[in-house]
C-alpha cells in the first residue's frame, strides 16, 4: 500500500489564532501516537496571518480513514468549528 500525503489549510477566525494553536498542539500530540502517523506538524503562513497549514503522512490509507473515525478525531471535530471558517484537505500521492 502507497503513503498518504495530506496538506491541509485551515482558515482560523479573527482573534481565534493563539487558543485554536493551542488546541491542535494538543491534538496533534495525540494524533502522533497514532497507528500509521508517520509526521505531523503545524505552519504558520507567513503570507496570510490566519492561516494554520497542517502536513501529515501516514502510512497508508487505511490508518488515515481510521484516523479519521476515531474517538479523538471526534472530538475534534466538534471543537475546531468554534475557532475557523474551514479548512481545505489536499490528498497527495508520491511522484
Amino acid at each position: 500500500m502507497s503513503k498518504v500525503f495530506l496538506f491541509v489549510e485551515v482558515n482560523v477566525k479573527p482573534g481565534q489564532f493563539d487558543e485554536f494553536v493551542s488546541k491542535l498542539k494538543s491534538h496533534i500530540a495525540v494524533i502522533r501516537t497514532e497507528a500509521g502517523c508517520e509526521f505531523i506538524d503545524i505552519y504558520r503562513d507567513t503570507q496570510k496571518p490566519d492561516v494554520v497549514n497542517v502536513w501529515e503522512i501516514w502510512s497508508d490509507r487505511p490508518s488515515w480513514d481510521a484516523h479519521m473515525v476515531n474517538e479523538n478525531s471526534k472530538a475534534w471535530q466538534a471543537i475546531g468549528p468554534n475557532y475557523v471558517f474551514g479548512e481545505t484537505i489536499t490528498v497527495m500521492d508520491a511522484l
